[in-house]
């Protein structure tokens, strides 16, 4: 989708100050160290008391809404992508993160499209804001907290280091430091299954009082048949082809024509794989060097990533950066932005 007048005007991130290196996991016994090596994820920052995803994802928020230069009436729309426990079952994490940020009556909505969630929720926000000239902001926000006993952020998954973080991003109508210039989105459904497993649906969360176990689940789909896993390759990447030129077309560019890339910090194998080899994207385009202290942040990975990009101070006016996201379920959706000034922060 091609936009007009839709601007990034604010970005913001909460990182907790804890970290726990991945030579200290592999140390203490709970990382393989054979994986370390492949997954390349050096340290992750680990959220601590009053570290809530909520508490954090707020505080990302107040620092992008604080950027942005607009008031809290002037938003709308409050969203808010997550993977796991937001600090509280049976509850909406959103509205807290409405009222501790910008307030006011408009809609607040959470999004649960895995880690694809930020970039999910920004195509949303624009659609939404088009569609109602008379509001002016949108306030998008992301948070995780991978914990025991229920999520083991070194062992519950395989090619995936998790790390706790927030980002957050305000999506303005009417100015900001950079122009939304396309957003582009694709599911397949049929690839669900990777992720939900083949051992049958549970009562409750926990239910076991063992931590998630995403490696089974993913084993168990592969095992299905002898060639599902090249199927899978070929269908993801046939994919990414697919969202990723349609973003680029909407934009007017090509991925030559861009400057920065900016992806999930997920294992290195992957990210060589899949970026640099398959795309042909240039690593020194992307924040990944830097990801690799920070682990895999859930649904924020893209925000989170855009932040410290332009904190770096390496965009400038003209510049085009690209983000590409892609959710369990699967979903992948990027979005282009055009440089169109340094903000001061």
């Amino acid at each position: 989708m091609r936009w007009d007048n839709l601007y990034v005007a604010g970005l913001g991130a909460y990182l907790p100050a804890q970290v726990q290196t991945a030579e200290e996991a592999v140390a203490a016994g709970i990382y393989n160290a054979e994986e370390s090596v492949a997954n390349g994820i050096r340290a992750v920052r680990v959220a601590g008391e009053g570290e809530s995803p909520a508490e954090m994802a707020a505080a990302a928020g107040r620092q992008a809404v604080e950027r942005s230069g607009h008031g809290h009436a002037d938003f709308g729309l409050v969203l808010h992508g997550c993977v796991g426990h937001q600090g509280q079952e049976m509850w909406t994490p959103v509205n807290y993160v409405q009222n501790e940020t910008v307030g006011g009556s408009g809609a607040a909505i959470e999004i649960r499209q895995g880690a694809n969630g930020g970039l999910a929720a920004l195509e949303l926000a624009a659609s939404y804001l088009v569609t109602r000239p008379n509001l002016a902001a949108a306030l998008v926000t992301t948070a995780d907290a991978f914990q025991l006993p229920y999520f083991d952020r070194w062992g519950s998954d395989s090619q995936q280091v998790y790390g706790d973080g927030a980002g957050a991003l305000v999506l303005s109508s009417r100015t900001g430091f950079a122009r939304l210039r396309s957003t582009a989105s694709y599911s397949d459904s049929s690839l669900e299954l990777i992720y939900r497993g083949t051992g049958g649906w549970t009562a409750a969360p926990f239910h076991d009082q063992r931590p998630v176990d995403l490696r089974s689940r993913k084993r168990d789909f592969l095992m299905r048949n002898e060639d599902a896993y090249d199927t899978v390759i070929q269908r993801m990447t046939k994919n990414v082809g697919i969202v990723l030129q349609e973003a680029l077309d909407d934009a007017d560019t090509d991925l030559a024509g861009t400057s920065f890339f900016v992806h999930a910090n997920i294992a290195e194998t992957i990210a060589q794989f899949s970026f640099y080899t398959l795309l042909g994207v240039d690593r020194s385009t992307t924040t990944y060097d830097w990801g690799q202290d920070f682990g895999h942040m859930g649904a924020g990975d893209q925000l989170i990533g855009l932040n410290h990009l332009v904190e770096s101070g390496r965009p400038k006016p003209g510049d085009l950066v690209v983000t590409l996201g892609v959710g369990t379920g699967f979903m992948w959706t990027v979005a282009v932005l055009e440089f169109l000034d340094v903000p001061q922060w």
